[in-house]
């Protein structure tokens, strides 16, 4: 229930405004997708199965939102059935299967009769492909609350630290060429342990060479992230046709303006909102402790 007040309002938000509201704007147009799929949290799939003919490209950002659900919905449902689950028993295997599941069924889309187009969106989109990103924070976290943490791993050197970090940064800047063939079904778990790495290493290590909750206004930009997700792209949508419109679109300066303009404004937004609608809905939390 807390969970759900932090994503649903926001997620509906913007479908509402996607398939309502924003046809009968200036720019806005229709799109064939499924009002009642991106109402169940099935708008990964709608990307699949409809996104690259034609969509709303700003309702495009709930895809990860809906795998987020169906996370937890399946987790709930768990809960629910399996008695054992209730005291936090057997969640590591669970993760771990999780893990297995999302490589198998990478496997077996590559190795697949699909088209290069539905072989991407499928492996970008599809739950199965890319439940491996929970399951791996989700294991890393049951490690560290039900495992005492090595002094080794605390104290890791800031050298070896340095090293992980430019090597896995490495690894994503040229993962097209790294991930290649079969190598394409362990991309996601191998960018998902450098990513598990950084959240332990900003949690535990001693020897940090930098930590991000050191930035100002890190925290206070955390309370507005999911909005800035939300946000993001209709924003981008119009102050791109702002530009066009206005010609400024032809210099280094109309792009700078363009991004300048593009951050402003959906953070702008994004604090009203968390202000406006977030914060009191979040209050309901208290409910639920």
């Amino acid at each position: 229930m807390r969970r759900l007040l932090r994503i649903w309002p926001l997620y509906f938000l913007i479908v509402l405004f996607g398939f309502f509201l924003f046809p009968l704007l200036p720019f806005g147009e229709t799109t064939t997708n499924s009002f009642l799929h991106y109402s169940l949290f099935l708008s990964n799939f709608e990307e699949i199965w409809n996104g690259w003919r034609d969509s709303i490209n700003f309702l495009t950002v709930t895809w990860s939102v809906s795998i987020e659900e169906q996370f937890y919905m399946a987790w709930v449902a768990l809960i629910a059935v399996i008695p054992a689950f209730r005291r936090g028993k057997y969640f590591n295997w669970y993760f771990l299967l999780l893990i297995l599941t999302s490589v198998v069924f990478r496997f077996l889309v590559i190795t697949g009769d699909s088209s290069a187009i539905l072989q991407e969106r499928t492996l970008y989109f599809h739950t199965l492909s890319v439940l491996s990103d929970l399951a791996i924070g989700g294991y890393l976290s049951y490690l560290c609350f039900h495992y005492t943490i090595p002094e080794k791993l605390k104290t890791l050197a800031r050298s070896n630290i340095v090293l992980i970090y430019l090597l896995g940064t490495a690894m994503i800047l040229f993962s097209r060429i790294l991930f290649v063939d079969f190598g394409i079904v362990f991309e996601r778990i191998a960018i998902g342990l450098f990513f598990a790495f950084i959240i332990f290493e900003q949690v535990y290590c001693v020897n940090s060479f930098f930590k991000a909750d050191k930035l100002p206004g890190f925290f206070k930009l955390g309370e507005i992230s999911y909005g800035l997700y939300i946000y993001h792209c209709i924003v981008i949508f119009y102050v791109q046709h702002l530009f066009v419109q206005m010609e400024w679109t032809n210099s280094l300066a109309g792009f700078i303006g363009f991004i300048l303009m593009s951050g402003i404004v959906t953070y702008a937004i994004s604090y009203i909102s968390y202000r406006l609608i977030e914060k009191p809905i979040l209050g309901l939390k208290r409910f639920f402790r």
